[in-house]
């Protein structure tokens, strides 16, 4: 997973796979299947383990509004963490694939359109409960959190600090009509 995470689905060569895992090419073909197939289990893996904060966040918290902030806030904290690859797996390990990198990519981008579903499931919960604006548009406001998290996934990436990526959320949630 780490591999995948740093270097990317299609630049992770197999010979550098099978390194990290201790294994030969062989054992994995015949464990995983192939390359796509092991991948698929590292980004399940990542977004049961590392991103399970996002779930919990939208989950737990008794607003919309304390929801998205936390959601945020646990995210620069993954995203910036000093014992692993900064940024996101699910946003950069298959920006740029070629053919053979499109089931990878379409994988991440299925896991990305669920956190915005999520997201936007959780905004027109907190309408109906009367703690979002009425006026509020889930589905719009779900994709400006998840453009925010994937800037803060390229940034934390390019070496951007937490605190720096805290201000960020702040004042990003300060442009919306979202009160904590």
């Amino acid at each position: 997973m780490l591999l995948f995470w740093e270097r990317g689905y299609e630049a992770a060569s197999m010979a550098e796979l099978s390194a990290a895992m201790g294994l030969n090419p062989p054992s994995i073909y015949a464990a995983f299947g192939n390359k796509q197939a092991l991948f698929e289990r590292c980004a399940g893996h990542y977004a049961q383990s590392v991103a399970a904060y996002a779930p919990r966040a939208i989950d737990e918290e008794a607003t919309a509004a304390k929801a998205l902030h936390r959601y945020l806030s646990e995210a620069v904290e993954a995203f910036s963490a000093e014992e692993r690859p900064k940024g996101c797996l699910l946003v950069s390990a298959a920006t740029n694939c070629g053919k053979g990198g499109r089931g990878a990519q379409d994988l991440l981008a299925g896991y990305r359109q669920a956190s915005e579903a999520m997201i936007a499931g959780r905004i027109r919960r907190g309408i109906e409960d009367g703690d979002m604006p009425s006026a509020t548009d889930p589905d719009l406001l779900a994709k400006y959190v998840s453009v925010l998290i994937q800037g803060l996934a390229a940034q934390a990436r390019d070496g951007a600090t937490a605190d720096d990526l805290h201000g960020v959320v702040e004042l990003a949630l300060g442009c919306v009509d979202v009160s904590l």
